[in-house]
């Protein structure tokens, strides 16, 4: 039977479909699978899967594949003299076999010892150089990374065009107003928006630029709270005289932590443990440090 190709949702959406069109059970069906369908932009977009099936075909065996099978019974038994010549010429056959096995071992003992000289005599193979990866202006990382965050802001419907700021040590690409789908929670998305941001900008070169990615002023307002939060904590390790060990944070939120306190007296702060779980301590300085 001729195949029928559907699209659907998900694979089993469309293994349904296909049963009802043939008209048969699960088991008399054969399905290929041409595509699983694929997620993009985050989970928000997904194209469907597309399966082809048709009915397992019954018909009679093969008269090939019952030749196929007699051969593969093997050969009858026999009596009588014809077996005993049959043993004797397999012995002669057997001694034969063992004296050009041995006449083969010679010879490619001798033609591995020739190719042992011969490789001496090759030049030894050349070291494989690294590529050196060229350096990209600053230009033209700021409009690579301004392409790609305007073509990420119009496949989410956003009518924002980018904004890129500059100063001594970051080149920061803003997409104004407050669009919660592209910060997810705790800021994963945005987090993963500016990595990839990273790449697109660079292009498989290399920049001294620092890039960051931030979404209605959102960075900005995380580190005025994360701050303020860390000023509290580096208070009551003064007055209970104590450490304080905060939740694991990222990178960037540690640095945040880090210059926040980085002017209080009395205290020092520390990062301890492994990513993901990695965290900030402040500790309070025994008197006279």
């Amino acid at each position: 039977m001729e195949w029928i190709t559907v699209t659907a949702p998900s694979v089993s959406e469309a293994k349904e479909l296909l049963l009802d069109k043939l008209g048969v059970p699960d088991g008399d069906a054969e399905f290929v699978v041409e595509d699983e369908g694929e997620s993009k932009f985050f989970g928000l977009r997904k194209t469907e899967a597309r399966v082809k099936a048709r009915v397992l075909p019954k018909g009679p065996e093969q008269r090939g594949d019952r030749k196929r099978n007699r051969k593969d019974r093997g050969p009858k038994k026999r009596n009588g003299n014809k077996s005993e010549s049959g043993s004797k010429g397999d012995r002669q056959s057997s001694s034969g076999g063992s004296a050009k096995k041995k006449v083969v071992a010679a010879g490619a003992a001798a033609a591995g010892a020739g190719s042992s000289d011969a490789s001496k005599d090759r030049p030894a193979k050349k070291a494989r150089q690294r590529v050196q990866k060229e350096e990209i202006s600053v230009d033209q990382v700021v409009t690579n990374m301004e392409t790609f965050l305007n073509g990420l802001a119009t496949a989410f419907g956003i009518d924002e065009k980018a904004e890129i700021e500059q100063d001594e040590e970051n080149i920061i690409g803003h997409i104004r107003g407050q669009h919660g789908v592209l910060v997810g929670p705790k800021a994963r998305t945005l987090d993963a928006i500016q990595e990839i941001a990273k790449i697109a900008s660079f292009k498989g070169g290399t920049s001294p630029a620092r890039l960051k990615v931030d979404v209605g002023g959102y960075r900005a307002k995380r580190a005025e709270a994360l701050g303020a939060f860390a000023r509290k904590a580096a208070d009551k390790a003064i007055t209970d005289e104590t450490e304080v060990v905060l939740d694991p944070m990222t990178s960037a939120d540690r640095k945040v932590v880090h210059d926040a306190l980085s002017e209080i007296s009395g205290i020092e702060t520390r990062s301890v443990g492994t990513d993901p779980r990695r965290r900030v301590v402040i500790a309070p300085l025994a008197a006279g440090e």
